[in-house]
């Protein structure tokens, strides 16, 4: 089987990246991860939290402003989060460099499904030295039909590269990290999680 990142052939991933500027966006979207985040955050008394493609900045502000915060995102986007939230940490992420650093929590939400290769993504994670990781992603089969067209790609979202379903995902996380669970978070936007250490 060719590169397909877990998805069963005959899906077709779209193949022209199309960018998405959430930077207007507070907690319309992946909330319950955040708030699974901050409830992982509690429960491991965990004091620090990696934030990759944090968006507007306004989750990891809101619910995880307790802990020790980063933000990773591109670097169009950094003088805005500056800005906003003068008192947090944010870097620009490159995924083509990893980084090596110790933290206690990464997220990840809905980032994945906009990558071009995400294997990019699975190789800027493994040096990053953490307890926990929680991903986020739409579930394929909750948003379309296994008889419609869009079941087979390539996504309604044009900012979508691939959307997998709920098994799919699994196995391709699993290639790379153990999953500690897997769920539907928001059945109402689609969006499965999955937790890995």
């Amino acid at each position: 089987m060719n590169n397909q990142y877990g998805i069963v052939w005959p899906y077709r991933s779209r193949v022209a990246y199309h960018h998405h500027d959430d930077m207007d966006l507070t907690d319309e979207w992946q909330r319950e991860v955040y708030l699974h985040a901050q409830q992982t955050m509690i429960e491991n008394q965990f004091i620090s939290v990696l934030d990759i493609g944090c968006g507007s900045g306004y989750k990891l502000n809101h619910d995880l402003g307790a802990f020790d915060t980063t933000g990773l995102e591109l670097q169009c986007n950094i003088a805005r989060l500056q800005q906003r939230y003068p008192q947090r940490r944010w870097e620009s992420c490159d995924l083509t460099r990893p980084i090596s650093r110790t933290v206690d929590l990464v997220i990840c939400a809905d980032v994945i499904e906009h990558l071009v290769d995400p294997d990019q993504l699975i190789k800027f994670l493994e040096p990053i030295q953490f307890q926990r990781l929680i991903l986020s992603t739409p579930d394929r089969a909750l948003l379309h039909r296994p008889w419609k067209r869009r079941y087979w790609g390539p996504p309604r979202n044009s900012a979508h590269q691939r959307e997998w379903t709920f098994r799919e995902f699994s196995r391709y996380i699993s290639r790379s990290f153990e999953i500690l669970d897997h769920r539907i978070s928001n059945p109402t936007q689609a969006t499965q999680m999955i937790t890995c250490k």
